[in-house]
């Protein structure tokens, strides 16, 4: 009697792990984030929470069959009626246009450079090879209420949240690639939105 419980509490608390593991974590964003912008966060952590296996796959853009970087963000972004360019070079060349379009220095190499206290969540977040077009795009989510941890989502093979390496779509940690790193953040900016505000301006360095 005693060992099936144990069993049971081992099964429970496996099923407990694996669904707190996909549970969406609790966001810390600006009191002035536009209802659009915050509408998009809030349905692309849904479905984060609905889709956790989607694999990655070039071209695609479905959480049934698969997702590539351009792909996930034209899924999410799909969600709340916009139809961005289909790949990242496209959608850089879409927002590079605007004028909240933040463009990143080469020399920005870490968090603590001033250019990333621009950046909010809703942003399109762009990397690329130096010397090479866009190759990389993800959605901004922000910081969580936890601790300030800096997130975002997408597609990616060999990305990671809190340690633990994710190749598909989902959230994953927001990281600068460090001086010496082949690939680079080349800019960033938010989604013509229909609703946006003056609010949505960028804080001044």
């Amino acid at each position: 009697m005693l060992s099936a419980v144990k069993f049971f509490l081992k099964v429970w608390m496996g099923w407990m792990l694996t669904t707190l593991a996909w549970a969406a974590p609790e966001m810390d964003w600006p009191k002035d984030l536009a209802p659009a912008t915050k509408t998009l966060l809030e349905r692309s952590l849904a479905a984060a929470d609905a889709h956790p296996k989607v694999p990655y796959k070039t071209g695609a853009e479905s959480p049934n069959e698969g997702m590539d970087c351009s792909g996930a963000v034209t899924y999410l972004l799909g969600l709340v009626g916009v139809t961005p360019p289909r790949s990242s070079a496209a959608m850089h060349g879409w927002l590079s246009k605007t004028t909240t379009f933040v463009v990143v220095p080469n020399a920005a190499r870490e968090m603590s450079h001033p250019i990333y206290q621009k950046l909010r969540p809703g942003d399109l977040i762009f990397w690329a090879r130096e010397g090479e077009e866009i190759s990389h795009v993800h959605l901004y989510l922000g910081k969580e209420k936890a601790d300030g941890r800096q997130i975002m989502i997408g597609a990616s093979e060999g990305r990671s949240y809190r340690g633990k390496v994710l190749t598909g779509f989902g959230i994953v940690d927001f990281k600068v690639p460090a001086a010496g790193n082949p690939k680079r953040i080349v800019g960033f900016g938010p989604v013509p939105m229909k609703d946006a505000k003056a609010s949505e301006a960028r804080p001044k360095k």
